[in-house]
């Protein structure tokens, strides 16, 4: 039993190393939603900001529409994407990692809902995002 335990000591990690990468070369690579709502963005900034405060990197924005930005969020060519609305119902979710909710609307089809969203499997780049969204969602 010890002998699983310590295979399992670095747990959680990043199969791609994204949040070592991050931290060594202090660039977040963020895709960034055109035409998102001024509140909306409010929201993602807040969560950035105490992401720069944690990791020492500063984010690098590449505009874009928002399923070309998840696409090159899936490839590896950011690390996250901000400014998108979701739905409940969004295939998306199986895709990629969607943030806590930062931001809900409600439209004549439904709720969408404001993430900040990150690369599948990146578990430990995950969790330091999804903590500081939380921690930035309790601000005043």
């Amino acid at each position: 039993m010890l002998l699983c335990l310590a295979g399992c000591g670095n747990m959680p990690k990043d199969p791609e190393g994204t949040l070592d990468r991050i931290r060594q070369e202090h660039v977040i690579r963020v895709g960034r939603v055109e035409g998102g709502s001024a509140a909306d963005a409010s929201d993602w900034r807040r969560v950035l900001a105490r992401v720069e405060a944690s990791t020492g990197a500063k984010p690098v924005f590449q505009p874009g529409m928002l399923e070309p930005l998840l696409l090159d969020l899936e490839a590896g060519k950011l690390d996250l994407v901000v400014g998108g609305r979701f739905d409940e119902k969004t295939p998306w979710k199986t895709r990629v990692t969607l943030g806590p909710p930062i931001a809900k609307a409600e439209t004549p089809i439904g709720t969408t809902a404001s993430h900040i969203v990150a690369r599948n499997g990146e578990n430990a780049w995950i969790m330091l995002v999804q903590r500081e969204a939380k921690a930035a969602g309790k601000e005043p």
